[in-house]
């Protein structure tokens, strides 16, 4: 038995079938109803309705060079929005810190201190000490060792040497500079939906478990017959846009115990602890 999603793509209707909701997916993981938030189902009717499949790359594929994804991607992260890590990329690129690679990490500090313009309001940016630090020295570490030619796991692990970049990190920046499938983002949205999804279990936890975690998630992808890559993009988006329904899906899936609820505020922290 299967279920069938019609819908309209511009002016052709389109048909798309799933396994049974009870079938597997993978092990212990069921397909679930196209129509129901976070199941294997929801995202990959999400994946098609977006013509996703139809895609040559990630749609966050950088167009810039390997120093300036690892500038980003340094920049944001856990406790700081997409918003105001653009605003301080920016502020360095008129400085000209990516472009001569600045391993000064008091003239990246300069910078990272000054307030930022993010929709029309000034804010400072969050951690400038921290970060000037790791970006001075990731600038240092590219200039001693061109990495620009490689990808995939090789790029991640290359990455994995400077200091303040952890495995998210890494594969968030391999994701963007080479349009890698070899590696997963496990940000906290991620995290979230795989829970929800049930292809990560609540008590796993990426400081300790990343890896595996990594694993699951590209067999999950494989199991969906879709890019890692694409499908992250998909699912960081939309779990960002929903994030109170997400949370509340969460709170309903998990056992309402205090501990319980406190964990979720523990994931969320040792999140910044995993650069």
């Amino acid at each position: 038995m299967t279920q069938t999603l019609r819908y309209w793509n511009n002016e052709e209707e389109m048909v798309r079938h799933f396994p049974a909701a009870e079938a597997e997916v993978m092990p212990r993981v069921r397909w679930g109803e196209p129509w129901t938030l976070f199941t294997p189902a929801y995202w990959l009717s999400q994946f098609w309705m977006n013509d996703l499949d139809k895609v040559l790359q990630s749609p966050y594929q950088a167009r810039g060079s390997l120093a300036q994804e690892v500038v980003f991607c340094l920049l944001g992260g856990f406790g700081i929005t997409a918003e105001l890590a653009t605003a301080a990329f920016e502020a360095c690129c008129e400085q000209n810190l990516i472009i001569t690679m600045e391993s000064n990490a008091e003239i990246w500090n300069a910078v990272l201190l000054l307030p930022l313009n993010v929709n029309g309001k000034l804010q400072h940016y969050r951690y400038p000490n921290q970060k000037a630090r790791f970006l001075a020295d990731a600038m240092k570490f590219l200039k001693e060792h061109p990495l620009e030619e490689a990808s995939g796991l090789a790029l991640r692990d290359s990455l994995l040497k400077i200091q303040g970049i952890g495995p998210k990190t890494a594969g968030w920046i391999t994701r963007n500079y080479s349009d890698s499938d070899d590696v997963a983002i496990l940000d906290i949205h991620i995290v979230r939906a795989g829970v929800l999804c049930g292809f990560f279990s609540p008590d796993e936890r990426v400081e300790k478990d990343y890896y595996a975690m990594e694993t699951r998630f590209l067999e999950f992808c494989q199991a969906l017959g879709v890019r890692p890559a694409v499908l992250d993009c998909l699912i960081w988006d939309q779990m960002r846009s929903l994030g109170g329904i997400a949370l509340d899906a969460l709170r309903d899936k998990m056992p309402s115990t205090a501990n319980n609820q406190i964990k979720l505020v523990l994931t969320e922290n040792r999140q910044a602890q995993l650069f």
